[in-house]
């Protein structure tokens, strides 16, 4: 493969960028245009691996004082000969580094072709790599502890430990087509035992991507009730500030409001939706049926409720939990009526309970235990683990039927799971993940 040649660090000024180079004469190349004073070109590099080195790079048409470090293949990310230079963090400074390298023989690397190169080079599993994506997208604290267990290993220790016992089964079944008569008696009571453990340790991974798709993009928590109880002013109390416009008028939200707030470590996204009410008005009807149709992918819902007066919340169409939440609990004639769990007393003008129902909420994903193990948050491993789910649930329907029959279901649950560690993944597939990464990683 080439020497390829990138920025590392996001476009634009800044006091350090860093230009990355790997490939077989990524040395040559630095010797080339890296100088130490004093010792000219050479083995500057190569005689202090691993060591950021002093000097001056010298680029077509301009110099720079800065850094270099050398990573032998062996300890690399790429598993190449690697070298980064650390220079300042111009933009013209860094397009003429590139520039200057790519005229020393490298050329320009795709998106995520170093990472990529980690993988080809087995320097990490497919999914490590989506970990590395996941690591730098990661928007919460929840999901940097996710993407940090996938990007260490985590998911791949998993599912290589699946698919090796799928491995031994499929040996065992493919000697019985030699030897049936003596193996036959011996192998299906195994059988029977060894497939229902092997199924339950694939559904337990999948399930586990309700929590990663938190973790990895937040809980969804949907804000409702009758107009004029305050639902857009517990949203801007949520988060902070004015995001949602909050008036004495009933039906001043017409449509949904979104926003974000992180807490205790998991992102909330917050909509904030029309009252719920029937009404004439033809944009207030749309906003109430966008409302309603929030309410069914919501994950949570905060039901708000005016505690000021004698009302009873409405039967709601979601699958989400639901906390009635009683607003207005600084003003006279406050009561709360039980509604049964997570009921809650907050001022959303003055803040009162606004913290303890927001940690009420996030909880959720705390308490699940989830959040130092392996979490499912690719919809593309999930996918692959439904097929093995299905393929071992065929199998094991069918265990009296021929072992050949047997084997094929077998054979595909272990393709599906090799494509998340990319051990059975094609071409199609790894391109489609690596695309998806920015340049220089």
């Amino acid at each position: 493969m080439k020497t390829i040649v990138a920025i590392s660090t996001p476009i634009g000024a800044g006091g350090i960028g860093i230009v990355r180079v790997s490939g077989q004469d990524a040395r040559k190349i630095a010797d080339a245009v890296f100088f130490k004073k004093g010792e000219g070109v050479g083995q500057i590099l190569l005689e202090n691996p691993l060591k950021m080195t002093f000097g001056t790079f010298v680029g077509d048409g301009f110099a720079d004082k800065g850094y270099a470090v050398f990573f032998p293949e062996n300890k690399s990310f790429t598993g190449e000969d690697t070298v980064e230079f650390y220079l300042h963090g111009g933009v013209r400074i860094m397009q003429g580094a590139v520039a200057t390298i790519i005229s020393k023989g490298a050329v320009m690397a795709e998106a995520g072709e170093f990472t990529k190169r980690a993988y080809l080079n087995g320097r990490m599993s497919l999914s490590d790599a989506e970990g590395v994506a996941d690591m730098i997208g990661a928007e919460s604290s929840a999901g940097i502890r996710a993407a940090y267990r996938m990007m260490q290993g985590g998911i791949t220790s998993k599912i290589n430990a699946v698919m090796d016992d799928l491995l031994t089964i499929l040996a065992t079944l493919e000697a019985s087509l030699d030897y049936p008569d003596e193996m036959e008696d011996e192998i299906m009571p195994a059988l029977e035992q060894a497939l229902p453990e092997v199924l339950a340790r694939v559904r337990a991974l999948a399930q586990s991507f309700y929590m990663g798709r938190i973790a990895k993009h937040g809980m969804e928590v949907v804000i409702a009730g009758e107009p004029n109880v305050g639902k857009s002013s517990l949203l801007n109390a949520l988060v902070g500030e004015n995001r949602a416009i909050v008036t004495d008028i009933a039906g001043t939200t017409r449509d949904t409001v979104t926003a974000r707030a992180e807490v205790g470590g998991v992102m909330l996204n917050l909509t904030d939706t029309a009252g719920l009410r029937d009404s004439d008005d033809l944009v207030e009807s749309i906003g109430v049926e966008r409302a309603k149709s929030a309410l069914k992918g919501a994950d949570v819902v905060l039901y708000v409720l005016d505690g000021t007066k004698d009302t009873a919340p409405e039967e709601l169409d979601t699958d989400g939990k639901i906390f009635y939440v009683y607003n207005k609990c600084d003003k006279a004639g406050f009561s709360v009526k039980t509604h049964g769990d997570n009921v809650y007393a907050v001022s959303a003008m003055s803040g009162q309970g606004v913290d303890a129902l927001a940690s009420a909420v996030a909880s959720i994903y705390q308490e699940g235990g989830v959040s130092d193990g392996d979490l499912i948050t690719s919809q593309r491993h999930v996918s692959a683990l439904k097929s093995a789910i299905l393929s071992i649930e065929h199998a094991i329907a069918h265990k009296n039927d021929t072992i050949d029959c047997v084997l094929i279901d077998l054979r595909e649950a272990y393709s599906s799971l090799g494509e998340i560690t990319g051990a059975t993944a094609t071409e199609d597939i790894v391109n489609s993940i690596f695309t998806k990464f920015c340049v220089g990683k």
